[in-house]
């Protein structure tokens, strides 16, 4: 049982070692490139063809290297011989790999009918691998210290890479507030400055994280009272303008005869005053809530952004959070209520001469509005 075993697993490794990087079924006319690597002449024309469509130079789908503009695939025939005799003795080629659910991810470089998603980004090749094709890449020892992070949309390995250098971005230059490699650091433009690590950048800017946060709950409390203020003085405005009805409604049945048009006049007035200042309210309630909502908004990114992992991505993020945040206005507005209000002493004395009071009304009127 164990030598069944040690036999499947021999032709296991043998298999691999057979199969095409690109396809990753055993080689069908092997041709091989300038740099050594082997594929499927059909893949690599493929490979070949998708540079050309981009207006790319040739470059090998497995080293990068520079091919030239004019190539040579030349038949690997030796590699054919031995891919049909284990084809002869294990009587089994290689089946292509079933597709995994697709999800919104970065496509794999290596795959060319239906690129598969992408699980890993290697930093030394530039590419993008699905996990079938990063098997095969972790699997050769030469590249055991390649670089490897998780595939992201939005963030390309590019923008991680030194411009200069081509190596990590693993530093930051707090002089030139720019981020660099460990090359820029040693002999580049950035010799001699004062040189952080992402990590430590990172950490810093977590202290700056938790103040935005508080900060953002102090102006979400702020606008919860201004809130809360708005409606006491709905509510006060609302009560004091139906007490002034009332007492002006009965003044007005003593008189009504007399003073019926005036009563109409001025009950209107008090009708328009109360809808033009709880058209204000109610204005600079929606104003108020809007704020209200967008800094809940906001709170929930920067808290959400406590679980980013990823420096870079951090970092990015909470930038444009920043600017966003610095752009807006949070502060709570108020508005002052008018209230209306009648003297009694000045009712009692108008009941009393009633024909001048009749005159003295659109005065009343007048001074209980510029109050």
């Amino acid at each position: 049982m164990a030598k069944a075993k040690e036999e499947f697993e021999e032709v296991s490794s043998l298999e691999d070692e057979l199969s095409c990087p690109i396809c990753l079924c055993l080689y069908t006319n092997p041709v091989s490139l300038s740099c050594g690597h082997s594929f499927c002449k059909q893949c690599i024309q493929k490979a070949l063809s998708a540079q050309q469509q981009s207006k790319a130079s040739y470059s090998c789908p497995m080293c990068k290297i520079q091919l030239g503009p004019i190539l040579e695939l030349q038949k690997n025939f030796q590699l054919c011989s031995i891919v049909k005799a284990f084809l002869a003795t294990t009587s089994k080629g290689k089946q292509g790999k079933s597709s995994p659910e697709d999800e919104e991810r970065v496509p794999c470089d290596f795959c060319l009918d239906q690129p598969q998603p992408s699980v890993k980004t290697c930093l030394t090749c530039d590419s993008s691998l699905c996990q079938a094709h990063l098997n095969k890449h972790n699997a050769r020892a030469s590249q055991k210290d390649h670089v490897l992070l998780e595939a992201a949309v939005g963030c390309s390995a590019e923008e991680r890479k030194c411009r200069q250098h081509g190596r990590l971005l693993e530093c930051c230059c707090e002089d030139d507030r720019e981020y660099v490699c460990v090359l820029c650091c040693i002999a580049g433009s950035h010799k001699g400055h004062s040189i952080v690590t992402l990590k430590e950048v990172h950490d810093k800017e977590l202290g700056v994280l938790s103040h935005t946060v508080k900060q953002m709950q102090e102006n979400e409390s702020a606008l919860i009272n201004a809130l809360e203020e708005l409606q006491k003085s709905e509510n006060q405005l609302k009560t004091n303008t139906k007490t002034v009805t009332s007492q002006l409604v009965k003044l007005f049945e003593e008189i009504r005869v007399e003073v019926n048009r005036k009563e109409q006049q001025i009950l209107s007035d008090i009708q328009s005053n109360e809808k033009k200042q709880l058209a204000g309210i109610t204005k600079l309630k929606k104003k108020m809530e809007q704020k209200r909502d967008e800094a809940a908004q906001h709170l929930q990114t920067l808290q959400k952004m406590r679980e980013q992992p990823d420096a870079f991505l951090f970092l990015k993020e909470f930038k444009l959070a920043q600017d966003r945040i610095e752009n807006q206005n949070f502060k709570a507005d108020k508005i002052k209520v008018v209230v209306a209000e009648l003297d009694p002493a000045r009712m009692k004395k108008y009941r009393s001469l009633m024909s001048d009071y009749i005159c003295q009304l659109d005065l009343l009127m007048q001074e209980v509005h510029s109050k």
